[in-house]
């Protein structure tokens, strides 16, 4: 069973793996409140055998699920084409990691300027 995708807590995914009421973690970066807790519910799925498959946000995800042994997918959702400048690499279903500093979304000002409400 794969949950995450509607949990907003480090603790609530500590229950789930305690109990072993999960197989696949798909903690949500935004949702999570960001990289920390983030890589704190990685690092707690690795300790149970539990893998990482992060939910949305694919650009942001896909370094972070490198970052830990136990990441598996990336799900792809490229609804932030519009709003970027730069889109991953995806070939034969494998997607890498930028090679850029940063946290992997290129933003374009002028596309976002585009859907400003005044």
């Amino acid at each position: 069973m794969a949950v995450g995708e509607s949990l907003y807590s480090v603790q609530r995914f500590g229950d789930y793996l305690a109990a072993g009421a999960v197989g696949i973690v798909q903690v949500d970066v935004a949702r999570i409140g960001g990289i920390t807790p983030w890589l704190k519910v990685a690092h707690a799925a690795e300790a149970f055998n539990v893998a990482v498959s992060p939910h949305f946000l694919m650009e942001l995800h896909v370094s972070l699920a490198a970052a830990v042994p136990n990441g598996m997918y990336v799900e792809h959702i490229p609804q932030l084409q519009a709003i970027t400048r730069s889109s991953l690499l995806i070939e034969d279903g494998q997607v890498a990691p930028p090679d850029v500093p940063g946290i992997g979304i290129d933003w374009d000002p002028d596309a976002l300027d585009d859907h400003r409400v005044a």
